[in-house]
Parts: C-alpha cells; sequence; structure tokens
C-alpha cells in the first residue's frame, strides 16, 4: 500500500469548468471498442484510432511503441486528445518497489487516493519531457465502491517566447487541463485509465464540458463476468 506523494507531482490552483448544461448540445458520437474492453463517447469530430498493430499494443507488462495506450480520439487543430489507458494492477506498484500484496481490486486497497493517482500521473509520462504537472485540488473522487477514481491535472506548458504569447493573447504562459478517470471495474488485473486533455483556454468552454463528458462515458466491461479471464 502507497501513502505518498511523488516529488514530480504537486498540487495546482483550483480550476473552474463550464455548466453542465452545455451538455444538451454536445454532438457526440459512442466508439464501442471491438476487442470487447470498453466503450466511450467522444466529440463527432475527433478522429479515433484503436491500436492493433504488434508492438503498438501493451505487453504483459503494460508497456509498447505508445506506452500503455490502447485506443486515442482527438482534434490536432484544438491540440485536444482522450486516451485510453491498460497495464496490470500490480505493476503500478512493483514498478516503484512496493510490494504488491493484499486486495488489489480496490483502489483503497493500494493506498492514498492522491498517491495513487500521483502514481498513475508518474506512470504515464515516464520518460516524457513535461515535469511540471500538478494535481488540481479537490479534483480526487473516489467511488463508493472504490473501483473508481477520478482526478484532474494541470500542465504548465513549455513557452519559447512568452512575450510574443503575451502580446497575441494577454497571457505570459499556458496550461493543458486533463481530466483522468482510472477505474478496476473490468475486473481481471488490470487498471484502465481515460485521459482527456485540452489547453486550457479551450478547457474552460464548452470544449471542456464535452471532454469531461468522455471522461464520465467511460465504462470498462466486466470481464470476470463474462468469464474471460
Amino acid at each position: 500500500m502507497i501513502a505518498w506523494l511523488p516529488s514530480a507531482v504537486t498540487i495546482a490552483p483550483n480550476v473552474v469548468f463550464a455548466a453542465e448544461e452545455t451538455l444538451s448540445v454536445l454532438d457526440m458520437k459512442e466508439f464501442v471498442d471491438p476487442m470487447g474492453l470498453f466503450y466511450i463517447q467522444v466529440p463527432n469530430s475527433f478522429y479515433t484510432l484503436r491500436r492493433s498493430a504488434k508492438g503498438d499494443l501493451p505487453d504483459g507488462n503494460g508497456q509498447g511503441r505508445r506506452g500503455s495506450s490502447i485506443f486515442t480520439a482527438g482534434n490536432m487543430a484544438k491540440a485536444e486528445l482522450i486516451a485510453v489507458e491498460r497495464f496490470p494492477t500490480k505493476q503500478l506498484l512493483e514498478e516503484n518497489g512496493i510490494e504488491a500484496t493484499g486486495d488489489l481490486s480496490t483502489f483503497p486497497g493500494l493506498g492514498e487516493s492522491s498517491a495513487v493517482a500521483s502514481l498513475i500521473v508518474a506512470r504515464r509520462e515516464k520518460g516524457s519531457a513535461t515535469t511540471n504537472t500538478q494535481i488540481v485540488p479537490d479534483s480526487l473522487f473516489l467511488s463508493a465502491d472504490g473501483k473508481e477514481l477520478r482526478f484532474r491535472l494541470r500542465t504548465e506548458i513549455d513557452v519559447q517566447k512568452p512575450e510574443l504569447l503575451m502580446e497575441q493573447y494577454g497571457v505570459s504562459a499556458l496550461y493543458r487541463i486533463t481530466s483522468a478517470k482510472a477505474t478496476l471495474r473490468s475486473n481481471d488485473g488490470y487498471l484502465m485509465a481515460v485521459f482527456a486533455s485540452g489547453l486550457e483556454r479551450d478547457y474552460l468552454g464548452p470544449d471542456g464540458v464535452a471532454l469531461e463528458h468522455s471522461v464520465s462515458s467511460f465504462e470498462v466491461v466486466d470481464r470476470a463476468e463474462l468469464g474471460a479471464i
């Protein structure tokens, strides 16, 4: 069990999002995983890509050419992206020198919510140049059954010429907001997570409502119930 925060992940200023009433006008489409692992709704304008090529898919340790990613959707023109990742639950602990014993079927069994979220973020950004991602305070939410963990992230984007940014947009820094949901409801020894992100200036408007809706819509298939494990 873990009860600490990796130093690379800190707490960000709180973020206020657009009202949920915008949901009534969202233009969404549903993606049903052809491999039977999950389904999700994404904005209709987003491309969708389910990884299937050998080497692209994560191996038994949850690693592939694209990390643990098995699905992406996005709008490249607006730098908005949705990604689904899948890896063995025990890897989250063992990669950090933590013995994976006891009940690993719920997040409380893994450790404190903030510590678990930090490990998920650190694993996702391993090998990335990004080092300034922060967990948004008060965004952590654990479901009643302990199998779903939600949180938001705020990442400062490296800007080469902040003076030009100030001249054009009136700000000296750019940020990316990410909404995340991790789940253990597949009940097959794997953790699955969805990450939806966009530039802060877009995320605080209708685009953010759509991305948040995508995260909320993400559901995994209970493979134990199907007898698939």
